[in-house]
């Protein structure tokens, strides 16, 4: 990244340039107005998911460069996401600064400093069971996931058959994710690399939704798209995983 740093610009481009579009677009499309689709165009602001990484592992891409674009988009989002929401919907969010910085030090930085760690310092021992990492990161990610859906589940049931409404607006934001990502191959031609991008501009950083509408006072139904997304892009992720690892 320090030799080309045009990858992490693209990156940061990508991530909050149009996919931000296309979460108010699709919001726009699925809901017209009112907090389901203010909701939808915070989806489209968030930084890339935590599991970004583990998807490009199962995918045989670059997992070096992605656990870096995944910690600087991440490490910005808390400058980048309440301007990108206010210029999209008028609506100010207030910044959780501390709990955010916490929950970036916890999710992404410590355990990035640790598995580095160990990886550099220790690379026999810790190469001999890299077939397992992936599973135990999967399960992780799925208390992460838990943590955030549980909360939400009774008013998910309650919207009944418009549930799939709103899966849909997040279904369709997911593929569209998948397209942007695609148009690193402007850039590079290293299939790892596209890889890579693919799933750091896919993959939204879920929880952050919580935090900010909880530290603004909005309703709590701007968070909901964000907790559909969050079940939407854990079944497609591993599809599109499988399938690129295949090719």
């Amino acid at each position: 990244v320090l030799r080309k740093p045009s990858r992490q610009f693209l990156a940061l481009i990508l991530v909050y340039g149009p996919m931000s579009i296309a979460g108010l677009l699709t919001g726009r499309l699925f809901f017209g107005s009112g907090s389901l689709a203010a909701g939808q165009t915070l989806l489209g602001t968030l930084p890339t998911d935590v599991s970004s990484p583990l998807l490009v592992l199962m995918a045989r891409g670059n997992i070096a460069l992605a656990a870096v674009f995944n910690a600087v988009n991440t490490a910005l989002s808390p400058f980048i996401v309440p301007f990108l929401f206010l210029w999209l919907t008028g609506i100010k969010l207030e910044v959780p600064l501390g709990s955010i910085i916490l929950e970036l030090v916890l999710i992404v930085l410590i355990p990035t400093i640790i598995g580095v760690s160990l990886r550099t310092g220790f690379p026999t021992f810790f190469g001999r069971h890299d077939s397992a990492y992936a599973g135990l990161g999967s399960i992780i990610y799925l208390l992460i996931l838990l943590a955030v859906v549980g909360p939400n589940a009774e008013t998910i049931i309650g919207y009944g058959w418009y549930a799939f409404v709103i899966a849909g607006a997040a279904l369709l934001l997911n593929l569209i994710g998948y397209l942007v990502g695609m148009a690193s191959r402007l850039i590079t031609i290293d299939r790892k690399e596209v890889i890579t991008y693919i799933f750091t501009v896919s993959k939204k950083e879920f929880s952050i939704a919580a935090a900010f509408v909880a530290a603004s006072g909005l309703p709590s139904e701007i968070a909901i798209p964000a907790a559909f997304f969050a079940v939407i892009q854990m079944i497609t992720s591993p599809i599109a995983a499988k399938i690129l690892a295949r090719d």
